[in-house]
């Protein structure tokens, strides 16, 4: 039974066997018929007819792996230049595609407002230096003056305690001559008190003269600023016609007489000075003429905005002016009383020496003593309220310092107006291309929006969106391979920035490429990079192997000494060889030459393996 069972399994396996390589060579015969092709017995093929060939074995070799991601391409340096301010677009000096420096005028906004502002920082500076310049005077003033006080009243004090001791002892022929030396000094003292109650007198008076210049202009300022503001009246145009129609007149007169004494002139009948005077009538008469004329224009046209508001800008002049006039007469009045007071201590102190010689000279009374008592107690009470009044200075000091504030508040007023003034003017940020124009001159320029786009055409780079699986394998300074199409050239580039932000809606970050210099190479255009993902393993052959069929790729795999179609599906390149996806295993035997006087089944010897 077992030897029988055994038998029975033999018959199947061989049957089966049968079976299967009858399947193989049906196949062979029906590809073959497919392709058109007839077996070697039908090509009459002899022993010695068999072809050589040359075969390799497939092998797995490790290969890198290669993605390719699209982008656009940008300039390096790209600037939207905008505008710091609110205001209309008066000119745009650049076109689309125009080059431009660094530095260069792209758009000026309207700066009339602006200009406004700097002139009214300005005309604030003037004054602030204006008043800080009179504090200062008056601080000097009142400094000396406070000093001169002190050492006048010290000088007082000691003069009544030398004729108090003078009066106790008596007199000596040195102490009279003393006496006489004082005399002489007061009496100077006074002399100079009383030209310096002069000058201020001249002073007050020039002041005084100031203030009613100030007023006059301001006065004309505010009656130009009226007549600008309400225009001309009938009247006045009538007296500028009649005045124009009388300037003509006389140009005609003065051209005539110009005319007829010329030729004489020529022939010597008249003197040239007296020609002279002929051709200076006819240039005043045309002087004349023109003035007639340009005030006939003005009171037709009437006055522009800026004169208006320069009109404007000089009535606030004319009242800082007026003023700074009054501040003035006011300090000279200060003057004026204290150099009285100061010739009426002269005067007094020129008594009191006079007084204090004649007590030298005529010995002391009781009555006496005692006045001497009462003007060295008088002199302290002097010298005490002198010192008192020194503390004035400091309060003119602080004024002084409030002062010197308030200027610096000034030119920092004045420099951030003229700041203001040159958001301004647009200029170019560097030198570059103008890539975009986004406003016409008319068209209301706001903070931040894009005026013009400037790009520098010495530097470009790819943008390539990379997805979040692929980003790990980007490193930064890699090399990348960069297809342009539209130049239909391939260049490398260099990976110099990743975005470390990646977009939340495609889950791709922002791989930035450096490319190097390129003719043709524009912002904007569509490019195509490479990256190295890796390494894998593959089943690779030689791309000579390969033949093709319409849509059909296949080797010849050598099995014993016949060469068989094999359909297989090519994937990778790498150097030569090609990676067989499907229809090879390693370690098979592929033709590499002669492949195109194959057919299948074809029996061949191998001669070089």
């Amino acid at each position: 039974m077992r030897r029988t069972a055994l038998g029975l399994i033999g018959l199947v396996a061989l049957s089966l066997f049968a079976i299967a390589v009858g399947y193989r060579e049906a196949l062979k015969r029906d590809f073959a018929f497919a392709s058109g092709e007839k077996p070697p017995s039908e090509l009459g093929l002899s022993e010695e007819a068999v072809p050589q060939v040359e075969v390799v074995k497939v092998r797995a070799i490790e290969v890198p792996e290669h993605q390719t991601f699209v982008g656009t391409i940008n300039a390096s340096l790209t600037a939207d230049v905008s505008s710091k301010i609110m205001g209309k677009v008066v000119a745009v000096y650049v076109r689309e595609g125009d080059r431009v420096k660094a530095g260069q005028v792209l758009v000026q906004l309207d700066n009339s407002d602006l200009l406004a502002q700097v002139r009214q920082a300005q005309a604030a500076v003037e004054a602030t230096k204006a008043a800080l310049s009179q504090a200062l005077i008056a601080l000097n003033i009142q400094r000396t003056q406070s000093q001169t006080r002190i050492e006048q009243a010290r000088s007082e004090l000691n003069q009544a305690l030398e004729q108090l001791s003078l009066v106790r002892e008596g007199a000596r022929r040195q102490e009279k001559a003393q006496a006489d030396e004082a005399v002489r000094q007061a009496y100077a003292a006074y002399e100079r008190a009383k030209e310096a109650v002069k000058m201020a007198e001249v002073e007050l008076q020039l002041a005084r003269e100031g203030v009613k210049q100030a007023e006059a202009a301001l006065e004309a300022a505010r009656q130009q600023l009226s007549m600008m503001q309400e225009g001309f009246r009938k009247q006045q145009k009538a007296q500028a016609e009649a005045a124009l129609r009388q300037a003509e007149a006389n140009l005609k007169v003065a051209q005539a007489t110009y005319d007829r004494f010329k030729p004489l002139a020529e022939q010597g009948v008249i003197t040239k000075q007296k020609f002279d005077e002929i051709v200076l009538q006819l240039e005043s008469a045309k002087a004349q003429y023109e003035a007639a004329k340009a005030q006939m224009s003005l009171m037709q046209e009437g006055f522009r905005p800026q004169e208006i508001r320069q009109a404007e800008e000089n009535v606030k002049q004319a009242e800082v002016a007026l003023r700074i006039a009054k501040e003035r007469v006011k300090l000279a009045e200060t003057a004026y009383r204290e150099r009285v007071a100061a010739l009426k201590q002269a005067e007094a102190s020129l008594r009191a020496t006079e007084q204090q010689r004649e007590i030298v000279y005529e010995g002391a009374r009781q009555q006496e003593i005692r006045q001497a008592e009462e003007r060295v107690k008088q002199a302290r009470e002097g010298l005490k309220m002198a010192l008192a009044a020194a503390k004035e200075v400091d309060i003119k000091a602080e004024q002084v310092r409030l002062l010197q504030a308030q200027l610096r508040q000034a030119y920092a007023a004045l420099e951030t107006a003229q700041v203001q003034l040159s958001y301004a003017t647009i200029k170019a940020p560097f030198s570059g291309i103008v890539a975009k124009r986004h406003v016409d001159p008319g068209d209301m320029a706001s903070p931040g929006m894009p005026l013009v786009t400037v790009i520098d055409p010495s530097s470009f780079r790819l943008d390539v969106t990379v997805p979040e699986s692929h980003i790990k394998s980007v490193r930064l300074g890699e090399k990348v391979s960069v297809a342009i199409d539209a130049l239909n050239k391939t260049v490398d580039g260099r990976i110099y920035e990743i975005v470390p932000s990646a977009d939340p809606t495609s889950r791709t970050f922002i791989v930035k490429i450096r490319l190097p210099q390129v003719k043709g190479l524009m912002a904007g255009l569509f490019g195509r990079a490479t990256f190295s993902t890796g390494k894998s393993k593959g089943l690779f052959v030689p791309e000579r192997a390969i033949w093709r069929e319409g849509s059909l790729e296949g080797v010849f795999v050598v099995e014993k000494d016949t060469a068989f179609k094999r359909i297989v599906t090519t994937g990778r390149k790498a150097g030569g060889l090609v990676e067989v996806l499907t229809g090879l295993k390693e370690g098979e035997l592929v033709v590499v030459n002669g492949t195109g006087k194959l057919r299948d089944g074809t029996k061949v010897r191998v001669v070089k393996h």
